[in-house]
């Protein structure tokens, strides 16, 4: 990291501004959603100037219009959804589609100044947490099964039931460690060393004498830093709570002598079959004091950790003001880091290999608990998404590590570069999941007046799986062409033919999908995916198998 870089960009703040938490005080957008009526009433220069280039085409007629904000055929069709754009936030379409159809959003306990800002500007209004007619719901706690079973098929929340086994510390904890007795732990082999207490008081103090701390200890359901300290002896951790106590790096990858860890995004928009995405721009958080090994100051936070919640009121934190400005302050943008590695020689291509391998395989490790939550409490394929928050350590040798998972990563917005990359992101993730284009409330009539035997039949064919999906408009340069044809060989037809409804139906919503994906790039599945992880799957439904079975010589090392 270049020092004099850092320097630029430093300005002196008061006290105030110091103490001012954007995980709940989202700096810049602060201005922007001080209320939902505020909301829609966005100015340009209150933004900044990150999304002004974007702006949507000029003299579009109505159907035009139409078609720039939707995908999957007209506007009212069954496999139509909405096309979210950054361009909206600076250029707000004067009769978005969504406003036509009355579209709305929920949000309880959850952090929505982006959130609302790009919602409101694609014509989508927030409606009373108490209202089921909503189109989205968006949660920062784990939705209760009463309001899952509820859904309706075109409705969407952003969590799966269960997906604490991947978020809470003890159970991604347990969950990896199963898979590494199962399937050998060459191959689970990305996070340190790490106990529960105060079970496994014990089994800490017998591995401390055999290789020394020092120790890092979380909280299981924490997150941004908050309750994580460093010990030097396990004597030194109370045994009255549960928390997490891990092996401690020691060797972490440095640059101008200064600790980071990465944080990726990660959207899972399916379990059964699994689907996950990463996003391909992610945030660099650097330590604010320059790292020293020696132990002598593990308890300096603004050393070890790399929290912007953290190090951001230390004195010496420096947050740039330009959106361009990917390698300036204690925040570049992991395009910024590869750029760096790869001058100095680094594959980084490799690198970003192994990073992958390490988000599918825990997610791998968690997806059966997921799955069998999923099948009890959600009524359609469909109805849950989810994004989340990997945070990942590269080490000296470039070997990353998992350090935890976010169930609801922070989409405060402190600083220019926040903004760029979090915006786009959400766009692009709302965009991925596929809100359909209908009426909340005639939906809900309709559905109403359906006799209870039809209902009934509708939940047997279709509560498993999602509808089929039209092919796609192009790219957003495309308006006003038809879909392109899609040619399809011989082969795909003949195995086609062998395949159920359903399974024509999953492939046909999946290719769909993979047409919204933006800056998602899809991880799972991949032309690699039976190579990499063909022996922690069950051959016939494709599910993580956690029992030690034949054939694990499949895997690659």
């Amino acid at each position: 990291m270049d020092t004099s870089k850092l320097r630029k960009s430093h300005s002196v703040e008061n006290e105030a501004e110091l103490q001012k938490d954007s995980d709940h005080d989202d700096g810049i957008l602060s201005k922007m959603v001080n209320s939902t009526e505020k909301v829609g009433e966005l100015k340009l220069k209150e933004l900044p100037l990150v999304h002004q280039m974007k702006k949507k085409p000029e003299n579009l007629d109505s159907a035009a219009s139409h078609d720039y904000w939707v995908m999957g055929g007209p506007l009212g069709a069954r496999n139509t959804v909405l096309r979210f754009r950054c361009s909206a936030l600076s250029d707000p379409p004067v009769h978005p589609p969504a406003h036509e159809l009355h579209m709305t959003y929920r949000t309880i306990q959850a952090e929505t100044k982006l959130l609302s800002a790009v919602l409101h500007s694609h014509g989508m209004r927030e409606v009373h947490p108490n209202i089921p007619d909503f189109n989205l719901l968006w949660t920062g706690i784990h939705p209760k099964p009463h309001l899952l079973k509820a859904m309706t098929p075109y409705q969407r929340v952003n969590h799966f039931p269960r997906s604490y086994e991947l978020t809470r510390k003890d159970r991604l904890y347990k969950n990896i460690e199963k898979m590494q007795h199962a399937k050998g732990a060459k191959h689970f082999d990305f996070i340190p060393q790490t106990f529960v207490m105060p079970m496994d008081f014990r089994e800490l103090c017998s591995s401390h004498y055999r290789h020394r701390g020092p120790w890092i200890v979380k909280p299981v359901a924490s997150s941004r830093g908050r309750g994580i300290y460093i010990v030097s002896s396990p004597d030194q951790i109370p045994l009255e709570e549960t928390v997490v106590v891990a092996k401690y790096i020691e060797n972490p990858l440095l640059l101008d002598g200064h600790k980071c860890d990465l944080r990726l995004y990660v959207a899972v928009t399916s379990y059964d079959p699994l689907i996950v995405y990463m996003y391909e721009e992610g945030l660099v958080r650097f330590a604010t004091v320059k790292y020293d090994s020696s132990g002598k100051h593990l308890w300096n936070p603004c050393m070890h950790l790399c929290n912007y919640s953290i190090n951001k009121y230390h004195s010496d934190y420096i947050k740039s003001e330009d959106p361009d400005a990917e390698d300036v302050g204690h925040k570049w943008t992991l395009s910024a880091l590869l750029r760096h590695l790869r001058a100095q020689g680094t594959d980084t291509s490799f690198l970003m290999q192994r990073i992958e391998e390490v988000v599918v395989k825990a997610i791998l490790a968690s997806a059966p608990p997921i799955i069998s939550a999923c099948r009890m409490f959600v009524p359609h394929p469909r109805n849950c998404f989810e994004l989340y928050g990997f945070d990942i350590l590269i080490d000296s040798d470039l070997k990353p590590w998992l350090l935890e998972v976010n169930l609801s990563p922070s989409l405060g917005c402190d600083s220019p570069l926040d903004v760029r990359v979090k915006s786009a992101m959400l766009v692009d993730l709302l965009t991925l999941v596929g809100l359909p284009t209908v009426d909340p409330m005639l939906r809900r009539a309709n559905e109403t007046r359906r006799p209870q035997s039809q209902l009934d039949i509708l939940k047997k064919l279709n509560y498993r799986r999602v509808q089929s999906a039209d092919a796609l408009a192009g790219s957003s340069n495309s308006i006003g062409r038809k879909p392109p044809t899609v040619v399809t060989s011989s082969r795909l037809v003949a195995s086609s033919l062998s395949l159920s409804p359903e399974e024509n139906r999953i492939i046909k919503s999946v290719r769909a999908e993979f047409e919204r994906r933006g800056g998602f790039v899809r991880i799972f599945p991949s032309a690699e995916s039976w190579k990499r992880y063909g022996c922690f799957l069950d051959p016939v439904t494709g599910i993580t198998c956690t029992s030690v079975v034949s054939g694990a010589q499949l895997c690659a090392p």
